[in-house]
């Protein structure tokens, strides 16, 4: 028995290989008739042909093909209880946010077990890590969570005094997860039109100082380019009728999406959510600072049946792109999977590759986590299985888009076996690559 075997059964941890048709590291090509040793969700090994590990039991999967865990860079687990997205498609963004507020004033929701239930859908989806956006104070710091999640604390607020009790509970949100199990924290200055670039300044020190990233949302429709641009328009006018109007935060002299970009740029990361109405020169910017990825949400986007702008601009120019569900109030699910099978459907001239990368490994490189998102020894992929009947990867796609959703091999959170295993040495080393 190799010595590494010999020290997890000593310690009551199995290593198990999987077979299947298909290998999907996604950062090098497929491997066709390959093998992954784990232990819990601990990548060991992997390779091609009958050189297995010895004495490791072997599940055959056949003709399925495995692939890492998925990354949901954006969504918001708070209204996961909803049944149908919020308003109706095509419904404008203005409007939609008085539905959103009117949602989260509801006395009758339990948010901690939508929590719950959003990061249950979410793993029984196959998502290996979830970003989520904290309305504060989060319920979920009470729960028992799976995938893991990087809970960014919402900060937003137009005046001083609303700004400062939102950085205030961002700050004791960020105290509140450091060292809970599977849970890290982080910061979401909102938007540019429910947040002022002081609100946003601060934000990105605080997340600075604690070595945590920030989210915000950033041109999601072309109104928020009205209101900052010219200080006018239907959301100009939907401050107003809510009472936090500041005219010195928006107009001509005011900070542009240039400068929030460029702001953005100074924390240890930062997800530039939506994006959908950003110009070229906004998308240079972004893939100027390797720390800077546009999260995309496919389908929330078809809802509100916006020009997907700046998705097309940041493909063109080989920026980073993540995917998000963004949350059940703009799309009837929290499926990654869905989303890629969405883009694979409705984006069929790009490049089927570079959109599952879009799902994995782009996500986990936005929130520095080089051990998710890949088939890698030594990484925590939480593999996934799908259907992988085809002679060539290229004939997969077809057959997902017309699948159900992954199948889980190894666990879809924080287990105690991969970090047993972080220390130890692989089972034996891997092969050279082999592709159809």
């Amino acid at each position: 028995m190799h010595p590494l075997c010999q020290d997890l059964n000593e310690m009551s941890v199995s290593p198990v290989t999987y077979r299947a048709r298909w290998i999907f590291p996604i950062t090098r090509p497929p491997i066709r008739d390959g093998w992954v040793t784990v232990v819990g969700d601990r990548i060991l090994a992997l390779s091609a042909g009958d050189r297995l590990p010895e004495q490791v039991p072997v599940v055959d999967l056949g003709e399925r093909a495995i692939l890492p865990g998925l990354i949901n860079a954006h969504t918001h687990l708070e209204f996961s209880h909803l049944t149908r997205p919020l308003g109706f498609s095509g419904i404008p963004l203005e409007d939609w946010v008085v539905e959103v507020i009117r949602e989260r004033q509801r006395a009758d929701v339990d948010r901690s077990r939508s929590i719950r239930q959003g990061a249950e859908e979410a793993r029984s989806n196959g998502t290996r890590l979830i970003c989520e956006i904290a309305t504060l104070p989060w319920p979920g710091v009470c729960g028992d969570l799976a995938p893991e999640i990087i809970a960014m604390g919402e900060v937003l607020g137009l005046s001083e005094a609303r700004a400062s009790e939102r950085l205030a509970a961002a700050a004791e949100h960020l105290r509140s997860v450091h060292g809970l199990s599977g849970i890290v924290g982080g910061l979401s200055p909102h938007s540019p039109y429910s947040t002022s670039m002081e609100t946003l300044r601060r934000s990105v020190e605080i997340a600075a100082r604690s070595g945590v990233g920030v989210a915000m949302h950033i041109a999601e429709s072309e109104a928020e380019r009205e209101l900052i641009e010219r200080g006018r328009g239907p959301l100009a006018e939907r401050l107003i009728e809510m009472g936090v109007w500041r005219p010195d935060c928006f107009g001509p002299g005011t900070p542009n999406l240039l400068d929030r970009l460029s702001l953005l740029a100074q924390a240890p990361y930062a997800l530039i959510i939506h994006g959908h109405d950003l110009r070229q020169a906004e998308i240079d910017r972004i893939c100027q600072h390797p720390n800077m990825t546009l999260v995309y949400c496919p389908r929330t986007q078809a809802f509100f049946g916006h020009v997907p702008r700046g998705f097309d601009a940041a493909w063109r120019r080989g920026g980073r792109i993540a995917l998000g569900t963004d949350s059940r109030a703009s799309n009837p699910d929290l499926s990654i999977w869905a989303e890629l099978c969405w883009l694979w459907t409705h984006r069929s001239e790009l490049d089927w590759r570079a959109i599952l990368r879009m799902g994995t490994v782009a996500g986990a490189d936005a929130v520095r986590r080089a051990d998710l998102g890949r088939i890698e020894p030594g990484g925590l992929g939480g593999l996934i299985a799908v259907d992988g009947a085809a002679v060539n990867p290229e004939g997969l796609v077809a057959r997902w888009i017309e699948s159900g959703p992954p199948e889980a091999l190894t666990p879809l959170g924080k287990s105690a076996a991969g970090d047993l295993a972080s220390a130890l040495p692989s089972v034996c080393p891997t092969t050279p690559d082999q592709e159809s």
